[in-house]
């Protein structure tokens, strides 16, 4: 039989052959797919436990023109060892809320919280810094008075141990 007459005939050999090929390419091509799915799964998976774990204050960067560029809070070091800046920043909005949306009430009472010394070690100093920050992101002006600003009192609490 001449070659290619062989490769024309669909009998015998040669469609089992092409059967035979034809499935493992599929074969190959579906295991490459799941090959695949899981990588992609297994990406998204780490990418989850990854932004998990993140703390907040480390996804911005605070001191390049972002959201709170007229404030210096995330450029300091925070004094407490009790919270970490995001749980300053949770507690700042919480007292925004206690204060029904009020940003000057809000101020107020975190600025007297610092003047009192409420929480020691320098937290009620995290706390309104992470509220000037938050009211500055959100554009709100406030009523300050000649109080000090966050970047004072920190600088104060750090030279002096006081405001």
């Amino acid at each position: 039989m001449p070659f290619k007459h062989f490769l024309q005939s669909e009998t015998g050999a040669v469609t089992v052959d092409w059967v035979v090929l034809t499935a493992a390419v599929v074969g190959l091509g579906l295991a490459a797919m799941a090959v695949v799915s899981n990588g992609v799964g297994d990406l998204s998976n780490d990418i989850t436990v990854e932004l998990a774990s993140l703390d907040t204050g480390s996804m911005y960067d605070w001191g390049s023109g972002g959201a709170l560029m007229s404030s210096t809070w995330g450029d300091l070091d925070i004094f407490s060892l009790n919270q970490t800046a995001s749980e300053a920043e949770s507690y700042a909005a919480s007292v925004l809320a206690s204060n029904g949306g009020d940003y000057q009430a809000a101020y107020d009472q975190l600025y007297q919280q610092v003047l009192d010394m409420t929480y020691g070690n320098g937290e009620s100093i995290d706390d309104f810094g992470a509220f000037e920050a938050m009211a500055a992101a959100n554009g709100v002006s406030l009523d300050t008075g000649s109080n000090m600003t966050y970047g004072e009192m920190h600088a104060s609490y750090s030279e002096n141990g006081s405001v």
